[in-house]
Formats: C-alpha cells, sequence, structure tokens
C-alpha cells in the first residue's frame, strides 16, 4: 500500500518558517561565538543577552510553526 499522506505547505508559510529559522540560527550562532570570548565590552554584552532572547524565542516559533502542520499529517478527511 501507498501512503498518499503529503503536507501541504503554501508559500507563505515556508517564508515565515524559513525567515525564522535563518534568524535563529544567526542568533545561536552569535551566541555561542560571543560565549567563547575571553572578556566582553559592555556593548557584547548586550548583544549576546538579546541574542540569547531571539535564539529562546525563535526556538518556540518554530516548534509552533512545525505544531500548527502537525495537525495536517494526522486529518483522515482528505
Amino acid at each position: 500500500m501507498e501512503s498518499n499522506n503529503k503536507v501541504k505547505t503554501n508559500k507563505v508559510f515556508k517564508l515565515v518558517f524559513s525567515a525564522t529559522l535563518a534568524i535563529t540560527v544567526s542568533c545561536g550562532g552569535t551566541s555561542l561565538w560571543l560565549a567563547s570570548q575571553e572578556k566582553l565590552t559592555e556593548p557584547q554584552q548586550r548583544i549576546i543577552e538579546t541574542c540569547i532572547a531571539t535564539w529562546q524565542t525563535g526556538c518556540g516559533v518554530i516548534f509552533g510553526l512545525l505544531g500548527s502542520k502537525a495537525t495536517d499529517l494526522f486529518d483522515t478527511n482528505g
């Protein structure tokens, strides 16, 4: 038996997901890079705090977006 359970994603979802993923990954990378420095200046400390907050928020948004598409996987109507 062949399964025809294809999740349909529209262009807007792909754009929002891609943008969120890019911002989240870049902030995570920046946080890691700044955390590896021996001493941070005051502006760098503010940047790392902002990047960490953005990373955490972005991870939540990514799981929320994926969760919204998970309901389509279990849709048996169509």
